[in-house]
């Protein structure tokens, strides 16, 4: 279907995203990364809209959340109905005031999890969202109960500052992998500088460490759930 939009003037106007930026692609919007498939994610074949709504109905990540993983489940609301005048949806606490990108790795089902391993290392998002906040989460999925999401989440760790030579074998022993895991936050934490500014959402509190006691809270909520996704 032709895009009826002309000029850089009004692609701005309707994406909100400079005209030339990978935020003004029709398809990184209506065409996301919601499936998983091949030890990675892969764009839906079905033309949406980014909703928050049928991210709480469905589980599935919304392109906003999804380039934007440091930013709440709140905040994409909020700018959906500014923008567009989409209806804000009924969210608790946690999708207040937690990013969708950490609840997504630390309490999401297999599937979600998956796709935010991905999403991690999709270079779009990391742009959009930063990435020194990133590493702890994906250090946890190092020790995901499913191979694939450790295989997807290593390789989106090689991407991090100071972790392109890690070693780890995502079908070793799971002490092993919890080993990695612990040695993939003691690395992290040891990097931070005094001046790290907090992030509460982001699960990063006073000094840049990680706010342990929400962040294990957030991972004891995992949704266990088994899945088998053909691949």
């Amino acid at each position: 279907m032709p895009c009826s939009l002309r000029g850089y003037e009004q692609v701005t106007a309707h994406t909100h995203h400079a005209a030339h930026s990978t935020g003004s692609l029709c398809y990184n919007c209506h065409m996301s990364h919601t499936t998983y498939g091949l030890l990675k994610a892969i764009r839906s074949h079905t033309i949406d809209t980014p909703s928050v709504q049928t991210s709480l109905s469905t589980g599935r990540p919304n392109a906003c959340n999804q380039c934007h993983l440091d930013k709440t489940m709140a905040w994409t609301a909020g700018r959906l109905e500014q923008w567009y005048g989409i209806g804000r949806p009924d969210l608790d606490d946690a999708e207040s005031a937690t990013s969708a990108g950490v609840l997504w790795a630390l309490k999401g089902d297999a599937g979600q999890r998956a796709l935010i391993a991905w999403s991690m290392g999709w270079a779009p998002a990391r742009e959009a969202a930063g990435t020194d906040w990133m590493t702890p989460h994906l250090g946890q999925l190092l020790a995901d109960p499913y191979e694939a999401v450790r295989f997807i989440a290593y390789r989106s760790l090689q991407l991090q500052s100071g972790y392109e030579d890690f070693i780890y074998d995502f079908v070793g022993p799971p002490r092993s992998r919890e080993m990695a895991s612990d040695q993939v936050l003691q690395i992290w934490s040891e990097s931070l500088g005094d001046a790290t500014a907090p992030a509460p959402e982001l699960l990063i509190g006073t000094g840049g460490q990680l706010d342990r006691r929400k962040f294990q809270q957030l991972l004891e909520e995992r949704d266990d759930t088994q899945l088998i996704l053909n691949e």
